[in-house]
């Protein structure tokens, strides 16, 4: 009786398994039905930007466990696909795994494989079908949900949720169908490192750097921004810049904003925050070669960002002045008081306090004749008042001091 009913109970879990698997199996076939995932999380945009911040995060889980389940979809339809002997047999190659698709009819399957190589290009999986299928696994991830998520908690203060999320986008960045998110996603978790240095007192934070994270993430997240900079990247260049700053000889600074141009506009706010950051940083070290140091990241940092500012002013000016052409930075600060929304781009940026924070760090490395030049043009020609009497101020004192 005993065996009789153990060998029912075995039958009975064995069929529930069975229709369990069964009902899996038909869920997974199924293209999940009603509002594309996208579009949801489009509605939980525009939630948050009307401030409704429980709601976009609801919309914006939707969003992601909308996408999972597409995901486990394509999955086991290419796994469906690969059953096919044509589709075995054609191997790793892409091209020749989508003429097996077209051949053997599996329309689901092509319209999978079509999709990822419209939105990302055949070199994104070098070529290989098994690359394809690996993306396709991690694509369950959704980098553009969790970074809205991580801004709903960055708003409501909710400052470790908020890391949390961000660091889960950053992570899958690749997976961005807007690759220039990612550095948005960078800014974000930079300003969150930064709003935690304004809380404690900024000497202590300086000097126990090593046990603090917020030092090493502000910096890691701005310099991970600047690494796609191919001129920041280029050490070569870098360096003959600061050698034309330091050179002994008054027309250096003419001669630097002569010779370089760059139209990294995504790198100027990053190469702002972090001049001023390692000036302030310099005031904190031990040795005179660490000063040193810090100080020369610094130049080296407002040295590119002031020239990204003058190319960027001077392509304005160039659209907006008949036969206008560069003549000499001051002539281009001059002309900028004409256009209010430079005027305005400028103060909301930091690039008119950006010029003076460039002469100021020539000078206290010693590059004074660089130094002494620029800030003439500051006291005479920036567009910003206050830091045009900044630069006279500053004159004043050193002709004072000599």
């Amino acid at each position: 009786m005993n065996v009789f009913r153990k060998s029912v109970a075995t039958l009975f879990l064995s069929l529930s398994l069975a229709v369990i698997a069964s009902a899996q199996s038909t869920i997974v076939s199924r293209k999940p039905s009603g509002d594309e995932y996208w579009y949801i999380l489009k509605q939980a945009q525009d939630a948050f930007d009307f401030s409704d911040y429980g709601q976009a995060i609801s919309l914006a889980e939707q969003a992601k466990n909308k996408r999972k389940a597409l995901i486990e979809w394509e999955k086991y339809t290419m796994d469906q696909a690969q059953r096919s002997s044509d589709v075995r047999l054609s191997g790793d190659d892409l091209g020749l795994v989508r003429e097996a698709l077209v051949r053997g009819k599996l329309k689901n399957a092509l319209e999978i494989m079509d999709s990822y190589l419209s939105l990302y290009g055949k070199s994104k999986f070098g070529g290989k079908f098994q690359n394809l299928l690996s993306f396709i696994d991690r694509n369950a991830a959704y980098p553009e949900a969790d970074y809205l998520i991580g801004k709903v908690y960055k708003v409501e203060g909710e400052i470790k949720k908020a890391e949390t999320y961000l660091k889960k986008a950053y992570v899958n960045f690749d997976l961005l169908s807007v690759p220039d998110v990612k550095y948005d996603i960078l800014y974000d978790m930079a300003d969150i490192a930064k709003s935690q240095l304004d809380t404690m007192n900024f000497s202590q934070y300086l000097t126990s750097r090593k046990n603090n994270g917020y030092y090493a993430d502000y910096e890691k997240y701005m310099t991970d921004i600047l690494a796609d900079d191919s001129v920041y990247s280029n050490q070569s260049l870098m360096n003959s810049m600061i050698k034309v700053i330091s050179s002994k000889d008054k027309k250096a600074m003419t001669r630097f904003f002569e010779l370089y141009r760059s139209e990294g506009d995504r790198s100027l706010d990053a190469l702002i925050g972090l001049a001023s950051y390692y000036r302030i940083s310099a005031a904190y070290v031990a040795t005179n070669a660490e000063v040193k140091a810090e100080l020369l990241k610094s130049l080296r940092c407002s040295a590119l960002a002031s020239i990204i500012a003058v190319t960027r002013i001077q392509s304005v000016l160039e659209d907006r002045l008949t036969d206008y052409s560069y003549v000499g930075i001051q002539d281009l600060l001059k002309k900028c008081t004409r256009y209010s929304d430079i005027l305005s781009w400028g103060n909301d940026v930091g690039v008119w306090e950006l010029f003076g924070v460039l002469a100021e760090t020539a000078d206290d490395l010693g590059y004074t004749d660089f130094a002494s030049e620029l800030m003439k043009v500051l006291a005479s020609s920036n567009p910003e008042p206050y830091w045009q009497e900044w630069a006279v101020r500053k004159m004043t004192a050193s002709a004072k001091k000599n």
